[in-house]
Order: C-alpha cells, then structure tokens, then sequence
C-alpha cells in the first residue's frame, strides 16, 4: 500500500498501472491517524518539513519520498537529513517514482541523521535539474557524517560551495569553516600554511604560528586542488590523517587535532597516480566518499535560474538597480557550452550589468562579452586594440586611470590561464612554456584568486 499527500488521480493511476496502489490524503492530521491504522509500504508528500520530520520519528521505517521544485538547495538537503528517503523535482515523472519506490519498498534505506538545531545558512549553491538533485541527496547523507570527503568537478563547477553546505549541514556549522587553496600558496610555504611554525624555524618565523589543521581543530578543513600538492607534503598530509596529529615545522612534538576533512580537485587523481605524481595511500585515503559535481553543460536547464540569481546578487552587491535582460539574451545565455561553469557564466553577468548599469541587457551586450571571454587576450591587433580603447575611454571618463597597468595585467591573465588550460593544470609545465619559475607562477595564481 502507498500513502500519499501527493494528488493521486492522475499521479495514482499512473502508478497504479505499475501495479502500486495509492491512496490520497489531504490533510496532515489524517495522513498519521491513517497510517497509524492501515499498513503502507511508501509515503509520498509535498515538501513539508515539520510534517515531514513527524511522519518520520512516528513511522521510522517507511520511506518517505518528497516532491519539489527545489529552487533552494537547503530545502532538498534539509528534506533528506530530515528523514526523507529520497525526493523528485516536479513535475513528477510516474517512471521515474515507480522506479524509486521500487528501490525504497523491498528494504528500504537508512535515513541520514536529522539537522542540527543551528540555523541553516543560505550556502550558494542554485539549481532544480536531476543532476543537482542528486548533488543535493549525496551532500544531506554525508553532510552529518565524520568521513574525509573529496570533492570532484571541472573548474569552475561550484566545488567549494559543496564543501560549505556540507559543513553548513554537518554537526560542526557551530566553528568556522577553514578554507586552504593549495593552487594559490608557493610549494615552499604551504607546509608551514597547513601544519605552522615554531619560533625560530626560518628566517623571518620570529614568533610561533598555528597552522590551518590547528585553526581548524574541531571544526572542518577544507583544501581546495589537493591535487597540486607536492609528493613530500602529501607524506606529511597522510601521516596527519592517520595519526590525527600535526607537527610544526621547526617543532620537536605533536599536537592532536580533530579535524573534519574535506578536499577538492579538477585533476584527474587516478592518472597522477599511475604517473607517480600522487601518492596512491593518500588517494584511497581520500577516496572514503567522494561527490561529483556536475559541469554546466550537464545541467543546462538551471542557466535560467542562476541567471537570475546572480542579476540579483550582483545588483545588490554593487549598489546597481533596474537592470534587466532581454529574452534574446537568455536565449544566447542558454545556448552556450560554458566550458568554464557557474564561474564563466557568472563572470559574464557582472560584468553585463557594471556595462550596463540599470538598463537593458540585449543580446549584443551578451555577444560582445562572450566574445572576450573566449579570446585570449592580445592574440590579434584587434582584440588587444578593442582592449587599449575601452580602456582608455574609461580613463579619459575619469580624468585619470591605469590603462596601461590594466592592459599588462588583463594579457598576463588571459596567457597564464590559456597556459594552464593547456597543460592540463600542470603548473610545472606551464610555468616552463610562459619562463617562470613555478614559485613566480603560484605568487601569479595567488594574486589572482584574490
């Protein structure tokens, strides 16, 4: 037997074809005194989260699968860490739930921990298709868990809003997140960013320093492309995962820490290893849970949604109101493969509404910006002169400006990113082919990640 919240006339009998029986109840009260008298083997219901959590802590062993629309994340991991099974967005595919209730009936699944009593805060991540659902589904199991998660995505993806809903929904959303960019820190530095320093250590280290495993103790640790870490420094990180203690750089004992670790990577991990540029322990030690979040291309029915979610933002974040797209616009916006994800997608709306402040973003608006995001930056006379020229105008808007400055700097972008890209993230290789040392090119990388 099914019992649902959800409407059962045509929904049911889609189901019931399926060979499911399913019975309508409207009211919240009434779904509890029925279930409390009849047998049924599934609950389905609209998202209701104290409806939800009641039905749970009464009937723990049926699964109960919710139906949404899911524009907030939080609401889907909330439903799951809450006692949800699984949920659908709407509209509801009858297959898709047949399906799902077949997987749920025979020996259903155990739940997630319910949430934390702590406030939920907004954790950025924006989209309803099937793939983000099921993003949002594995971070509610994981979120409340203790385990070493890694974190898996192209650049640009939305990696390290991942990271922060899993803490934001873990047990430890209490103490800070501690955020690490191995990518932006020079390798020779990194060891002491992570594990700290005692006085006297080097030159410059005239007092002792906690390192980040410290700052993060009791809390979450999140370290953003492990995959550029060193071979010795991932020994050390290694050793640190298995002992749950830390040594400072120029130390002679151990600190304990308690620290839950979360990691993130575009690198494809599994061929480092066989090349011996990644410590395959460490791997498998990282590999205890992993999340794959889904590249822009893979979920190209959001575009709408995080287009205007960021028109929003960006509007609010810079003081700018009115500005609005137009339909040719979004169609554009929507058609694009978006090699760089959420990231490009979200760099070309801040700078369509800086460009046009408060009017109408057309389509030409939108053309003339992808257009500069796809072109490396000084590889023709024209698009080096389109550059000189904006620049110039603006500063000649101003009274004053840096056009030079912001010319060099734009075209170092523009060739160390189109070198990385080229490498495959390889930042030995790029820093040869640009002729600089790697040290130079992760100060370069820092620089700009700020």
């Amino acid at each position: 037997m099914l019992a649902g919240l959800a409407d059962a006339e045509g929904l049911g009998a889609k189901l019931a074809a399926q060979g499911l029986i399913c019975t309508a109840l409207d009211e919240a009260g009434e779904s509890a005194a029925w279930l409390a008298e009849h047998r049924a083997d599934a609950i389905v219901l609209p998202l209701r989260l104290p409806l939800l959590r009641r039905l749970h802590v009464d009937f723990p062993s049926l699964p109960i699968i919710v139906l949404g629309t899911w524009e907030d994340s939080d609401d889907a991991i909330e439903a799951v860490q809450a006692g949800a099974y699984d949920f659908l967005p709407e509209p509801v595919d009858a297959d898709e739930l047949a399906e799902l209730l077949g997987e749920a009936i025979p020996g259903g699944e155990e739940s997630a921990p319910p949430l934390p009593a702590t406030e939920t805060i907004d954790n950025g991540l924006v989209g309803r298709s099937r793939a983000m659902g099921k993003l949002y589904r594995d971070i509610a199991k994981l979120a409340a868990t203790p385990v070493t998660v890694l974190i898996r995505g192209e650049t640009g993806s939305g990696k390290e809003l991942v990271a922060r809903a899993l803490w934001q929904h873990g047990h430890r959303a209490h103490v800070p997140l501690v955020v690490v960019n191995c990518a932006a820190i020079p390798e020779n530095l990194l060891e002491s960013e992570l594990f700290g320093y005692e006085r006297g250590a080097f030159t410059g280290a005239t007092t002792a320093r906690k390192g980040k495993f410290e700052q993060a103790n009791g809390s979450t640790l999140f370290l953003d492309e492990i995959g550029d870490m060193s071979l010795p420094l991932q020994a050390k990180m290694l050793r640190v995962l298995q002992e749950k203690r830390v040594e400072r750089v120029g130390g002679k004992g151990e600190v304990p820490v308690d620290v839950r670790l979360i990691a993130a990577t575009h690198q494809p991990l599994e061929k480092m290893v066989e090349e011996g540029r990644f410590r395959e322990d460490l791997y498998y030690r990282l590999q205890t849970a992993t999340l794959q979040v889904p590249p822009l291309r893979d979920r190209m029915g959001d575009v709408e949604l995080l287009t205007n979610f960021f028109l929003q933002r960006f509007q609010r974040e810079l003081d700018i109101s009115g500005t609005t797209l137009s339909r040719e616009a979004l169609s554009l916006l929507v058609r694009q493969p978006w090699p760089g994800n959420v990231r490009q997608l979200q760099n070309v709306l801040r700078r369509a509404v800086l460009k046009r402040r408060g009017l109408l973003i057309g389509k030409e608006d939108i053309r003339q910006l992808l257009d500069a995001e796809s072109r490396p930056m000084g590889a023709t006379s024209r698009s080096l002169g389109e550059l000189a020229l904006e620049a110039l105008e603006e500063a000649e808007a101003q009274g004053e400006g840096n056009a030079l400055r912001a010319i060099v700097a734009h075209a170092e972008e523009a060739v160390i990113r189109e070198a990385l890209k080229r490498s495959g993230g390889n930042q030995s290789k790029a820093s040869r082919w640009l002729g600089i040392t790697r040290l130079t090119l992760r100060e370069k990388l820092k620089a700009l990640a700020r």
